[in-house]
């Protein structure tokens, strides 16, 4: 499903596909709003990372 990232929760997952067919997951642990961005915190088999995105990008994402 696309949506907004202001549209994330917690809990929902987001699969990134690499060009060479590798598929990275990551799970929205924090949605954090930062002006007109949104600062979203993701977890992945790396540990936690965060990302500062436009309010209005889309991403696609699984509940």
């Amino acid at each position: 499903m696309i949506m907004k990232i202001s549209q994330l929760k917690p809990g929902f997952l987001i699969n990134e596909h690499k060009n060479n067919g590798d598929v990275e997951c990551f799970e929205v642990v924090k949605v954090k709003p930062f002006g007109r961005k949104v600062e979203v915190t993701f977890r992945s088999l790396f540990g936690l990372e965060s990302a500062l995105y436009p309010a209005d990008a889309y991403l696609n994402a699984a509940v």
